[in-house]
């Protein structure tokens, strides 16, 4: 049968994967920022001094991204670089997981040989990235597009239910965003959920509590408590799906809304060809989400899981998918909402 890809230059995929570490040192070490702050184009010597970094290796630098074909060069041997601020920022630190995930290649080797462990825990140096990554004015911008749609379904959302909130920075935006209602908001790894009770002390909201919780065990008080409950990038960790499914169910009113949100990303890859979402989130998949949710029972689900398979699952449970705005409900996408039928 005919092949349903053509493969890309392996040599030039490579070539730019190392442009890409170089590119990660750069943003990492303040050479991108000094870069930003200099009239342009510029010499080498005056990003040296603005950098604080020997010249030789400012040169060396400069020569991999000239190669790269992200810094530009004028006849004079002047550079610049062209890309604006925000796209700096966002790529910049995202090339910064390659360090961070290859410290895992370790552990990864471990889990995917047939005789070893099945899988492992999260890294914090990851969680740490992650963090980073979402910005109050990004989280702010997702609630906007993705989460206000939704709670718009139901009037009077009192009480709110974050199942994995890890640091706190997104149930923190839903509470500026939601003053009145009490967010409960939960994490099961304690280094998360410390992390987040300090940041929630600093901020001085008043309508959040954080508690060190598994998803899948849920309090019987909390039966037909909650009004809404989210669920951002959880799902596809867990080794405990069915469990948090049937906790949802319980703990969420008659009239309530959930909302699972997990990168739009179909579980057949014959749907992934050269997909953007799918080719920047399955690499963090394979480093940390898969091995985190196959330490249970089951065997592990990670990003690869897809939309179509959580959707099927999540109406197994006897949940009906509920469309918000023009997308159909079997268009991949990066929210499921649902409901008690």
């Amino acid at each position: 049968m005919e092949s349903l890809t053509n493969a890309r230059d392996l040599e030039q995929i490579v070539r730019d994967g190392l442009s890409t570490l170089v590119f990660a040192f750069g943003y990492k070490t303040g050479i991108v920022e000094a870069f930003t702050k200099l009239q342009q184009p510029c010499t080498a010597e005056e990003l040296s001094q603005k950098a604080k970094k020997k010249l030789r290796y400012i040169q060396e630098w400069i020569g991999c991204m000239v190669a790269a074909g992200i810094v530009t060069i004028t006849d004079d041997e002047k550079y610049s670089l062209p890309s604006n601020k925000a796209q700096l920022i966002t790529w910049g630190h995202t090339a910064t997981a390659i360090p961070i995930l290859s410290e895992m290649i370790p552990k990864l080797e471990e889990v995917t040989t047939l005789d070893g462990p099945k899988g492992f825990g999260y890294h914090e140096p990851f969680l740490q990235w992650l963090d980073v990554l979402r910005s109050s004015e990004a989280l702010q911008d997702w609630n906007q597009r993705l989460l206000v749609p939704v709670m718009n379904l139901k009037q009077g959302n009192e009480f709110i239910l974050d199942i994995g909130c890890g640091f706190g920075k997104h149930s923190r935006e839903v509470a500026k965003l939601y003053p009145r209602s009490k967010i409960t908001a939960i994490d099961m790894d304690q280094f998360s959920i410390d992390n987040a009770k300090k940041e929630l002390t600093k901020s001085g909201i008043q309508n959040i509590e954080y508690l060190c919780m598994k998803g899948g065990q849920l309090p019987e008080e909390w039966a037909g408590k909650f009004d809404f409950v989210i669920i951002k990038g959880v799902l596809h960790d867990s080794y405990e799906v069915d469990e948090i499914l049937k906790g949802i169910k319980r703990v969420l009113k008659s009239d309530g809304f959930a909302a699972a949100y997990d990168p739009a990303v179909s579980s057949f890859h014959k749907n992934v060809i050269n997909d953007a979402t799918a080719q920047y989130n399955l690499p963090f998949s394979l480093f940390q989400c898969l091995p985190v949710s196959s330490m249970g029972p089951s065997e592990g689900l990670g990003i690869g899981w897809g939309y179509e398979r959580r959707k099927q699952k999540i109406e197994e449970h006897g949940f009906r998918v509920v469309q918000v705005g023009d997308k159909d409900i079997d268009t991949i996408q990066e929210g499921i909402v649902f409901q008690k039928i």
